[in-house]
């Protein structure tokens, strides 16, 4: 875990293969635990995924707000059909990346998986 914390954190804006095992979500965010010139390596569910820095977004510590998620008209639902399929609108939540349903102009949510309630970042979305 040093190692993650010296890196920050990475949100995914883009993946640039959508096969990557494991899926990475658009709006999660990572543990970045290499960050180098031409590739930044992530922790996604125990396994390490590199990619190119221009599809994430790095800080040097995880967020405590919810991002906010607006998935392009047209685009692919990787979740339709499932309980986690939240609309084209959603929020991601900082500690367990599960996808929260948002209602208009909501100033706080609150994740079913982990509890976590806090702030909607309506103004950082992904």
């Amino acid at each position: 875990m040093q190692e993650q914390a010296e890196h920050g954190w990475a949100r995914v804006w883009a993946v640039a293969k959508p096969d990557t095992d494991p899926k990475l979500r658009q709006g999660a965010w990572y543990p970045v635990v290499a960050a180098h010139r031409n590739h930044v390596a992530l922790q996604v569910h125990g396994r390490r995924v590199t990619l190119r820095p221009g599809l994430v977004e790095i800080r040097r510590t995880r967020p405590r707000r919810i991002t906010v998620v607006y998935r392009p008209r047209g685009s692919t639902n990787p979740a339709s059909g499932t309980d986690a399929d939240v609309g084209t609108i959603y929020g991601v939540c900082p500690k367990s990346a599960d996808r929260l349903e948002l209602f208009e102009n909501a100033s706080v949510a609150e994740c079913a998986r982990c509890g976590y309630r806090g702030e909607v970042a309506w103004w950082e979305t992904g």
